[in-house]
């Protein structure tokens, strides 16, 4: 992942209908940094036929949750796939600690988490309105109150595993008064990014340059040597 390491990258961090993919938007206009948004690469890699994708279809299927390290996967392979971007922002991410845990360790550290404030009952609503335009089955749309409180937890941790990375914003803003919000608490983000990364030391050259001896180590004639000299 050397070729990521290098670039910034900020979470948008937030239950289900607080505004993640909104929030991520904005971020991306003011930064100019790529969006990921691991569900979707998870729905793509469910139509694929292969062994993983099977895998992953099934789980959708049957609404468990995916193996944490597979979903970092699929963002490292997103990241890497894309060598021209200047930064990241992972929406909705990460879902757990565990998850946070494994990127941070194979990737990097994010520079912000940008933690979302909501009401629980309005997440609820939005992510029952978009369950409902998304087909998705009854009985998950009324368990929309459930999945928020859960995820609520998560995202909880989460953020307390990130303290000193965190920063907090009221997703119900309207755009404009967001966008403003967001310009200022990345403006450090920002400014750090655009320094030039000074060039790493060369290593020194293979070739040696010739040994030269001390005065004292200097090869002495031998008597032999002196009598040749004289004759």
């Amino acid at each position: 992942m050397s070729p990521v390491r290098r670039l910034p990258v900020i979470f948008v961090n937030g239950v289900p209908g607080a505004g993640n993919q909104t929030v991520a938007e904005t971020i991306s206009d003011i930064t100019g940094y790529n969006m990921i948004r691991p569900g979707e690469l998870e729905r793509v890699e469910a139509t694929r036929d292969t062994v993983r994708g099977r895998m992953v279809a099934e789980k959708i299927r049957t609404l468990e949750d995916l193996p944490e390290q597979l979903t970092v996967d699929l963002i490292k392979e997103e990241m890497l796939s894309q060598p021209e971007a200047k930064g990241f922002i992972l929406v909705g991410f990460p879902r757990n600690s565990r998850m946070s845990d494994i990127f941070s360790r194979q990737v990097k550290w994010p520079e912000k988490v940008v933690a979302l404030e909501v009401d629980n009952e309005v997440a609820a609503a939005r992510l029952q309105n978009k369950l409902s335009e998304l087909g998705r089955p009854e009985s998950e749309i009324n368990a929309a109150r459930q999945i928020i409180r859960d995820a609520a937890h998560k995202v909880k941790n989460v953020q307390k595993r990130f303290a000193r990375h965190v920063v907090t914003v009221d997703s119900t803003d309207n755009r404009t008064a967001l966008a403003s919000t967001l310009k200022e608490i990345l403006s450090d983000t920002m400014e750090k990014n655009k320094r030039p990364v000074s060039p790493e030391p060369r290593p020194p050259s293979t070739v040696s340059a010739p040994a030269v001896l001390p005065p004292s180590a200097e090869v002495q004639p031998t008597p032999d040597t002196a009598d040749e000299g004289n004759k």
